[in-house]
């Protein structure tokens, strides 16, 4: 058997208080309680211990919300391996069935959140040249697929893609699903089938736009600060 540090931790509470207790958290398929790690653009990110079961909704308003004047655009439930999420599924509940049954997995339960300032393209690429730099090579559909979804997203960010390369990302990512030695290339397709199913257009303005239509400084922490003359303030890390 194998268990977590989370798991470890939980023990002690449950012989103390009993199995009843523990069972009396959560939902019925999932009971007891589990950490969260809220992530991104919200005004307090950080671990959040709570039943399994809460909605995103709930879990956003116990971290402040997304920052101050922005609204969420996507947000992944268990890290970037996971198919994306969007504000209308903010009050899906969060534990195994229900993620599931909104097309997604609870996973790791690292909630990413992104705002309106994101460029969908950008992230999913960026995930996805990180699956191809950790892909070990061994099974074909996961060494060239990686490869070569990291070339069309590569041509669609700089506008030198066509239309007809999003049907290759489909297509390309569902050889890899299901058909490597391991998860990596599950998790290397979930962004590209769940972008392509929320956020087509979003690809299709890169093609016919013949590049980004996003000012990638406007995601960062610091875009939005300001000095008393209205300028950026720029507070750097140690701020």
């Amino acid at each position: 058997m194998v268990n977590n540090v989370e798991s470890i931790a939980s023990v002690p509470a449950i012989l103390n208080r009993g199995k009843d207790w523990f069972k009396s958290m959560g939902s019925e398929k999932s009971p007891g309680f589990t950490l969260y790690s809220l992530s991104g653009h919200v005004t307090s990110p950080g671990q959040y211990e709570a039943p399994l079961g809460i909605t995103m909704r709930q879990l956003l308003d116990m971290g402040g919300g997304i920052r101050a004047g922005h609204r969420l655009k996507f947000w992944t439930p268990g890290g970037s391996s996971t198919p994306m999420l969007t504000e209308e599924h903010l009050d899906v509940p969060l534990d195994y069935e229900g993620v599931g049954a909104a097309g997604s997995m609870l996973g790791t339960k690292a909630l990413q959140c992104f705002d309106e300032t994101t460029c969908v393209v950008r992230a999913v690429t960026r995930w996805t040249e990180f699956y191809a730099h950790e892909s070990c090579g061994k099974c074909t559909p996961c060494r060239e697929g990686t490869y070569w979804l990291v070339q069309l997203l590569r041509d669609i960010e700089a506008g030198k893609g066509e239309m007809a390369d999003l049907d290759k990302l489909n297509d390309i990512a569902d050889n890899i699903n299901g058909k490597s030695f391991c998860a990596l290339g599950d998790g290397a397709a979930a962004p590209i089938f769940s972008s392509l199913k929320y956020f087509r257009e979003e690809y299709e303005q890169h093609i016919t736009g013949k590049g980004c239509p996003f000012d990638p400084a406007r995601s960062t922490a610091w875009a939005d600060d300001r000095d008393a003359n209205g300028k950026n303030a720029h507070r750097g890390v140690n701020a």
